[in-house]
């Protein structure tokens, strides 16, 4: 039978769970990697690509598309206008929380280190509290801010009342021992969290911090990131006593955020620390954690797995030696030669090395040329080596499933049927389709979490902007519990670049002249559209008040070189079609 841990057990299945992290995620790689991809690394001391950068950037461009689309489908019969009106609301979260951005840090970690992961909250970023709602029933909390109205909490897409996604750092979570390969399967999800003791200390959501003390400096935290060991490695204790930062003053709390799956609550642990700082109902298990994980790397049995750029960490380290080996060859074979001594004089020596051109050189009698002077530079084989440059980079993109063409580079050599074009450029797109359906997933998951918590709390009336079906645009007020039911979703992704204002100027012209000739299109609104694209008092002044006038709401206005149009003013009123 289950029993509820207290802090001791707790602090057991963290140590485990970080165990379970090094062996299985080979995290002991991961600062290398990080590294080797931002070219710090001791080995990158050369003039060579940079491989795990360069297929990071083309895989990461990829699969980050600049304008992702959310579209809601309803599971049973329902509300038509509450669809149109959720569709709304997500597609404007997704530009205002910054989704996209946060998505692409994941994918970055994922490739990295092997886990992209996305956390959703609410309100307050270290936890939404009902107890500490501004007024029941608005979903708006001030546990923002401490007593005096000081900021404690410091991210700008963080607003009370408002839902937020937040990319985590691999190195900050944590599952139990042995988890499969979803998050969904996990009992519980936890972590890590840093704060400054003052800022804890003055929140409201915490208890029991009377005798908390900080055991961490800001440069703890920072090499906390860069090793397993002690001491830096989070919520080691050091023979039992409490760690002490060794490295500055201790000014930090680390804390670990556990949302526990079995009780449906909350609870906070600080390293050092005896009690709980939170034990409360998490109100955010709307739909599972609020947690989204996912990895780019096929993972048979295991949550933590190996990430894409540790399989190029070889290739890297091939391509470096090969770039060290062909600047040496390429010193190596500068001309060098020997010199008989008193064949010649000191002045005709420095003709020998000066860089004019015919420079006359004498050699004493006595002494014959082939005697008195030999050269001994070395053959330059640096095409064999870049010959193996190649052959290393070939591998290494077979192993993230990219071309050279996807990778930006033209074939350099040998031609290609059709058919043998079309069957690599289709084996290559199952490769990279695999990885986009995963970010795809990736965001549905998301604003389902998303959705679930805005349908509880969302309670005080709000405003949204729909397509009515009339067609026209309009303004509707709703509440999230109006919104409430089983929906599907679906993600449309775009590439296309945004529209400019020479382009949506040209698409005005071109859409007034296509349906300038529609009896059925008002004149007025089409105007209106043409004048609102410009952004023109001037053009405005174009349509005189005649032809604004309802009297003329059915009057067909012609283009000046438009069909039928002749040579007529343009807005002006003409004869009905």
């Amino acid at each position: 039978m289950w029993k509820e841990l207290d802090v001791d057990d707790w602090m057991n299945e963290i140590s485990n769970a970080m165990e379970y992290r090094r062996l299985h995620g080979l995290e002991e790689s991961w600062a290398s990697l990080e590294a080797l991809f931002y070219n710090t690394h001791e080995g990158s001391v050369h003039e060579g690509p940079n491989i795990i950068a360069g297929t990071g950037d083309s895989l990461l461009s990829s699969l980050n598309v600049p304008n992702p689309h959310i579209m809601v489908k309803a599971r049973r019969r329902s509300n038509p206008e509450a669809i149109r009106i959720l569709e709304s609301v997500d597609n404007e979260l997704l530009q205002d929380l910054d989704v996209g951005s946060e998505v692409e840090t994941a994918s970055l970690h994922a490739y990295l280190w092997g886990r992209g992961t996305l956390k959703i909250g609410y309100d307050s970023e270290f936890g939404w509290d009902p107890d500490l709602e501004f007024q029941e029933g608005t979903g708006i909390s001030l546990s923002q801010f401490n007593k005096k109205g000081s900021r404690l909490e410091f991210d700008s897409l963080v607003r009370p009342g408002m839902p937020w996604v937040k990319a985590v750092l691999p190195h900050d979570l944590l599952v139990p021992f042995g988890t499969g390969v979803s998050l969904e399967r996990s009992p519980w999800v936890i972590h890590r969290v840093v704060r400054h003791i003052e800022d804890v200390k003055a929140d409201s959501k915490y208890e029991n911090t009377s005798s908390l003390e900080p055991v961490m400096s800001m440069e703890d935290y920072v090499k906390s990131y860069q090793t397993v060991t002690k001491p830096y490695r989070a919520g080691e204790t050091v023979g039992g006593q409490l760690r002490r930062s060794n490295e500055g003053k201790a000014e930090f709390v680390e804390m670990f955020e556990i949302r526990d799956k079995r009780s449906g609550k909350i609870l906070v642990v600080a390293t050092g620390h005896k009690k709980f700082l939170r034990n409360d109902e998490d109100a955010l298990q709307t739909h599972g954690v609020p947690f989204v994980s996912f990895t780019l790397t096929p993972s048979a049995r295991c949550f933590w797995t190996t990430p894409d750029a540790f399989y190029l960490k070889q290739a890297q380290a091939e391509l470096s030696d090969i770039s060290i080996q062909t600047t040496k060859q390429r010193r190596l074979s500068v001309l060098k030669f020997l010199f008989k001594e008193g064949a010649m004089d000191v002045d005709d020596l420095e003709k020998l090395l000066s860089i004019e051109v015919g420079s006359g050189i004498k050699v004493k009698q006595g002494n014959t040329i082939a005697e008195s002077i030999q050269t001994i530079t070395a053959p330059n084989n640096n095409q064999l080596l870049y010959m193996d440059s190649e052959y290393v980079r070939r591998n290494a993109r077979e192993a993230v499933g990219f071309s050279r063409n996807q990778m930006g580079e033209y074939e350099q050599k040998g031609r290609r049927t059709a058919t043998e074009s079309l069957i690599v450029g289709k084996s290559s797109d199952l490769r990279m389709s695999r990885r986009e359906k995963i970010i795809k997933e990736v965001y549905k998951s998301t604003f389902k979490k998303i959705n679930s918590i805005i349908f509880e709390f969302w309670t005080l009336p709000r405003w949204a902007q729909i397509l009515g079906e009339d067609g026209i645009e309009k303004w509707v007020r709703f509440r999230g519990t109006d919104l409430k039911g089983p929906y599907a979703y679906d993600v449309d992704f775009s590439s296309e670049p945004g529209m400019s204002v020479e382009s949506r100027r040209q698409q005005a012209v071109q859409m007034y002249a296509a349906l300038v000739q529609d009896p059925m299109i008002d004149p007025i609104a089409l105007r209106q559209y043409l004048v609102n694209a410009f952004n023109d008092p001037e053009l405005a002044g174009l349509f005189n008040q005649t032809s604004r006038s309802p009297a003329n709401a059915n009057v067909s206005a012609q283009v000046p070189g438009g069909p039928g149009g002749g040579g007529g003013s343009a807005g002006g009123p003409q004869p009905a079609g």
